[in-house]
């Protein structure tokens, strides 16, 4: 090794290669953006160290990144002077209060003034005389025991569930589970001593395990939504008639978010003859609080529940942990609202009678039975559906029941519901807003404020009641991965069958002061960048706040299918998601005929997923849900794939809120302008994933939807120009395909790192899909950090390709985008 190095890296690397028989493989030691992490040993290199204590509260926050990332945090810390030879030893435990802190500023910045505990041990030339205790040093086994905090608990858990199989979080949070004793992460963590689970309330839905938080659905509903949705639980109360009672049931409650804040809210139904029910002294005012029903399936929830809120509502369900008969699952049965014993009674046995069904109702029943009590259910219900539940339920687990439940039985007999079709059903929403209708909503001044996706109202006609108001809610803000909507409606309780548009007012949650409003504070609109808050589904109301109208829909896509057969159709073959030819066993006819230029899959409604529900490729998919498309028609259903290329993502306004559909007809089929738009973008689009290549049937498939030659496409973007030419933006796609063309007809070898890749073949016509993935290969790199990265072997090719998709989705967002909105095929 040389006495001095160029830079930090190069030394860090050398060291590394020095001490290489005694180390892990760099990914990982190159973890969590540190400079290395072997066993008990934090690893922090410099040129020269000038400012010591400086480097080592860098190694601090490090320490601090660990613990919050649910990784063990090393006993040593290593800071170790390159140019100087010098390596000094720090112990962790020393700084164990400033590892429980938080930085938000990143590690290597402000420093300064950081007081150090003890001396170090200082090993000098740690590469020749102290490099025996370098290797003893690198072998120390020892860690840091951390404290369980809200802040950290989270990746804890889901480590926790992902080194034990079939670990719960009645596992984790029991008297004696993992985080009150730890066994698998004993030395690691310290033993959790709280009375309860109250640091943990507001996140609890985030410990569950995987399969749980499918299958219960349950997502924190953040503050500022629930006091936004605080006016129209009080617009509810408002509709309360004089005289009467109120009962605020929420079935679904969690830890209770919806209802923290209702303490501090007076009742404002005057002369309320629940005031005498509220516990309040005399003269002093009751509070909305009072007048609430809780209740949650999950155990653990159940304990917050009971702990924040026995003696200050009317009832906490069930009345205890006995009475709600433990499942074993870490649920309570007797609070599983979907029951028949939820909503008739829990059996029970009587004296002398053992046969006759009795039942012993939950605290609702008086209040559903009095007519002189208004019913208000407030309420966030768990949201699942069956596909994701399918996919996440191993043999060796069972399910928690929702799909086999009573409500749901009691649903699919709905005269109503059958005739509606099965897909209300897939949703665990569905079933409480259906209940809520049916078992819980009876006298005209009745109302459910509940939050949900729209398409309960939307397309599947669950809620064919009074629109009172609603709001629109970004579902990310809700411990969800994606934006999407979230409605928040206030029902009344009389029918109306006749509307078919719902505004909603929209708010977005600026998370940590991220747009200077203050702390998670609501903002109308959305923090989405290019936002336009009148385009689309949006316009501006009268007090300035956008509004989403939610359009009833009820047509899909495949009602302007191509079903047509042909008598010289033939036996053909299938192709994966991928467009690449399919070997496994399909649900549909593969079809072959000269007249097919490709097979559309355009179903579902929603932009959930787009991916799978919105294909576009050269034969039959193997998966079906689609047509073919014939070369004299093509044209006039390809704007079902182009509507399927909406943006989305990121809009919360579009997902779950918008669907694609038919309710039109083929309205748009005799616009020639609107049809070469739609053709311009499939010809050109990344995601037209139609190939050009040999069937093992051995026939010969081109890519006839791409404009690389003499193709179908070509022709009849020809001929729809000659009535409707060409915009200077079409213009400029068109320019930029054939730079494209220009750099993929440069791929005439094999490239070194890509031997299994193609060369440019001038003898098919090619589609960028197919540029993409056989001609454009990359090689990877891997960083002094450890982090490897895809580097185009022609950037000038990748790079062409990349501006053709920006092009292109400029394209789709101005000029195709305002036409899907007029033709109705979005709404």
């Amino acid at each position: 090794m040389p006495n001095s190095y160029p830079n930090e890296t190069a030394g860090q690397l050398a060291f590394y290669k020095e001490f290489q028989p005694y180390l892990p493989a760099l990914p990982e030691i190159l973890i969590a953006s540190t400079d290395g992490v072997v066993k008990g040993n934090l690893l922090e290199f410099k040129l020269a160290i000038n400012d010591t204590p400086a480097v080592l509260f860098q190694a601090v926050k490090y320490l601090s990144k660990l613990r919050l990332t649910g990784r063990n945090v090393p006993r040593n810390i290593l800071l170790i002077d390159l140019n100087a030879k010098v390596l000094r030893v720090y112990d962790a435990l020393d700084y164990r209060d400033a590892i429980h802190q938080t930085y938000a500023i990143s590690a290597s910045r402000e420093n300064a003034g950081f007081h150090v505990v003890r001396e170090p041990e200082v090993v000098h030339d740690f590469l020749v005389g102290g490099a025996a205790r370098v290797v003893e040093l690198l072998k120390s086994d020892e860690f840091v025991p951390v404290d369980i905090t809200q802040e950290c608990v989270v990746p804890w858990a889901e480590r926790y569930y992902r080194e034990v199989p079939g670990s719960t979080k009645e596992h984790l949070l029991a008297a004696n589970g993992e985080l009150r004793k730890p066994a698998r992460f004993a030395g690691l963590v310290t033993p959790y001593h709280g009375d309860d689970w109250s640091e943990f309330k507001r996140i609890l839905d985030r410990l569950n395990d995987k399969l749980k938080k499918i299958e219960l659905g349950a997502f924190y509903t953040p503050e500022p939504y629930v006091k936004k949705s605080y006016e129209l639980l009080l617009t509810a109360i408002g509709r309360v008639p004089a005289g009467n009672d109120y009962v605020l049931i929420d079935r679904c409650a969690g830890t209770g978010n919806l209802q923290r804040g209702l303490d501090a809210i007076p009742c404002p139904h005057p002369d309320c003859p629940g005031a005498a029910a509220s516990g309040a002294e005399d003269g002093e005012p009751h509070t909305v609080l009072s007048h609430a029903i809780v209740n949650t399936y999950e155990k653990f929830e159940y304990l917050e529940l009971l702990r924040e809120f026995a003696g200050r509502v009317r009832a906490v369900i069930p009345p205890t942990v006995a009475a709600g008969e433990d499942s074993g699952f870490g649920t309570l049965l007797n609070g599983d609202a979907l029951s028949d014993r939820f909503v008739l009674g829990a059996p029970v046995k009587k004296d002398g009678d053992d046969t006759a069904d009795h039942r012993a109702p939950n605290a609702t029943r008086a209040y559903l039975d009095d007519p002189h009590c208004t019913i208000i259910l407030f309420e966030n219900p768990p949201y699942a559906d069956v596909a994701g539940v399918e996919a996440n339920v191993s043999g060796k687990k069972e399910s928690f029941g929702w799909q086999s439940s009573w409500v749901k039985k009691q649903m699919a007999a709905d005269p109503d519901i059958k005739a509606n079709g099965t897909q209300p059903l897939r949703d665990l929403t569905n079933l409480f807003i259906w209940s809520a209708f049916r078992y819980y909503l009876r006298l005209p001044t009745d109302s459910y404020v509940v939050y949900s996706p729209s398409k309960y109202f939307k397309s599947q006609g669950l809620a064919q009641k009074e629109f009172v108001d609603g709001y629109l809610f970004n579902r990310r803000r809700f411990h969800a991965t994606k934006d999407a909507g979230v409605s928040c409606v206030l029902w009344g309780n009389t029918d109306d069958t006749t509307r078919t548009e719902f505004p909603l007012k929209m708010y977005d949650v600026d998370e940590g002061d991220k747009y200077d409003h203050g702390d998670d504070a609501i903002v109308p609109g959305a923090l989405h960048k290019g936002f336009d808050p009148d385009s689309g589904n949006i316009s501006t109301g009268s007090d300035g706040v956008p509004v989403v109208t939610v359009h009833k829909t009820s047509s899909v896509f495949s009602a302007l299918f191509d079903t047509r057969k042909f008598p010289d159709d033939t036996t053909g073959i299938y192709c994966e998601t991928n467009g690449r030819e399919a070997h496994r066993k399909a649900i549909t006819a593969a079809v072959y005929n000269p007249n097919i230029v490709g097979y559309l899959r355009a179903y579902g409604t929603s932009f959930e997923n787009i991916d799978l529900y919105s294909q576009l490729t050269r034969c039959t998919a193997y998966n079906g849900n689609g047509f073919h498309l014939r070369s004299d028609n093509f044209a006039t259903k390809l704007p079902l794939f182009v509507a399927g290329r909406m943006a989305s993502e990121g809009r919360f306004w579009i997902r779950g809120v918008v669907n694609r559909c038919a309710d039109n007809g083929d309205n748009f089929s005799h616009d020639l302008g609107f049809l070469k738009e739609c053709l311009l973008y499939t010809a050109l689009a990344y995601h037209n994933k139609c190939l050009s290549f040999t069937g093992s049937d051995k026939r010969e498939y081109r890519n006839e939807l791409c404009l690389d030659g003499d193709t179908a496409a070509r022709r009849e973007l020809d001929r729809l120009a000659k009535s409707h030419p060409l915009t200077t933006q079409e213009d400029g796609l068109l320019a930029q395909w054939e730079a494209v063309l220009a750099e993929a007809r440069k791929v005439t070898k094999v490239r070194r790192h890509g031997a299994d890749k193609k060369v440019f073949d001038p003898s098919i016509p090619w589609g960028l899909y197919q540029i993409a993935l056989e001609l454009n290969t990359t090689h990877p790199v891997t960083s002094a950090k450890g982090k490897v990265t895809q580097i185009a072997d022609s950037p000038d090719l990748n790079g062409a390709i990349n501006t053709m998709k920006g092009l292109l989705a400029a394209y789709h967002a101005k000029v195709i985008t305002p036409r899907l909105w007029e033709f109705g095929l979005v709404k």
